[in-house]
């Protein structure tokens, strides 16, 4: 299973190009693998706990000394767990906040911070998406903190990108500042949106006359 992860995951592969169904596969897998671990690492606990019960009650030295040689491989045994169950976590962060960005794809196509991810390596991405815990509410602020971004260049950036997005951004101070109402906020996006496709009709209803 952590063969096929590592294929997915490949450091030649730019993350963003990875297809949202096989994140998602991924991921499930990724949950049944790390449950696996635990179950077998309390399971370990508890072989320990017991091993030292019976400890309490030993006779002779022999016995305690093979008791602690069980409890020595059982300890073992759980470090190489943990260590396997302290990657799995680095790769479910991975998945986790890769899905996040999947999942906003669109959103983000609308401001720098896409250019700015597709700008780097898959292994500096790769890094970015194991040291941090994308907020899928705030999916853009935790991406801005993250990269450095600050919310002047963003803003700048995304009038420039889209003049939609600009026009929104006017509406949603507006209504931050007491200005507008929500209802009243809908009303002119609605509208906004209506004049859009009037003028595109009035666009293509003045080709065809001239055609």
């Amino acid at each position: 299973m952590l063969t096929k992860l590592k294929n997915l995951f490949s450091k030649n592969k730019n993350p963003l190009n990875i297809p949202l169904n096989k994140l998602k596969e991924s991921k499930i897998k990724l949950d049944i693998q790390v449950k696996k671990l635990e179950d077998e690492i309390s399971k370990i606990d508890n072989q320990i706990a017991m091993l030292f019960e019976k400890a309490k009650s030993s006779k002779s030295k022999s016995e305690e000394l093979t008791i602690a040689t069980k409890i020595k491989t059982l300890s073992q045994r759980k470090k190489q767990l943990q260590n396997s169950h302290a990657l799995l976590n680095k790769q479910m962060r991975f998945v986790d906040n890769l899905l996040v960005i999947k999942e906003n794809e669109e959103i983000l196509k609308s401001t720098p911070l896409w250019n700015t991810l597709n700008s780097m390596s898959p292994q500096e991405l790769e890094n970015h998406l194991i040291n941090m815990k994308i907020n899928s509410e705030n999916i853009i602020g935790t991406l801005n903190n993250a990269l450095g971004i600050t919310d002047d260049m963003l803003s700048s950036a995304s009038e420039e990108h889209d003049e939609d997005i600009a026009d929104i951004l006017n509406t949603i101070h507006a209504v931050k500042e007491g200005e507008l109402d929500i209802d009243d906020a809908k009303e002119i996006v609605s509208d906004e949106k209506k004049q859009e496709k009037e003028d595109d009709f009035e666009r293509e209803l003045r080709k065809v006359l001239k055609e």
